[in-house]
C-alpha cells in the first residue's frame, strides 16, 4: 500500500509542476500579446503620420 501512495503523492506533486507551467506559458502569452497589441498600435500611428507627410501629393 505505501509504493501506491508514493505513486500517487508523486502523480501529485508532478501535476503541480505542469499547473505552474502551464500557469507560467499563460503569463508570457498574454505579454506576448500585448507586446503585439503595443507594436500593432505603434504601427498605425506611424503609418498616420507617413500618409500625411507626402511631399508631392496626387492633385487628384
Amino acid at each position: 500500500m505505501s509504493e501506491k501512495s508514493d505513486l500517487i503523492t508523486h502523480l501529485k506533486e508532478e501535476l503541480n509542476h505542469v499547473h505552474g507551467d502551464i500557469e507560467h506559458v499563460q503569463r508570457d502569452l498574454e505579454a506576448l500579446i500585448s507586446h503585439i497589441k503595443n507594436l500593432d498600435e505603434h504601427m498605425h500611428h506611424l503609418m498616420g503620420e507617413t500618409e500625411g507627410s507626402v511631399i508631392n501629393p496626387d492633385p487628384l
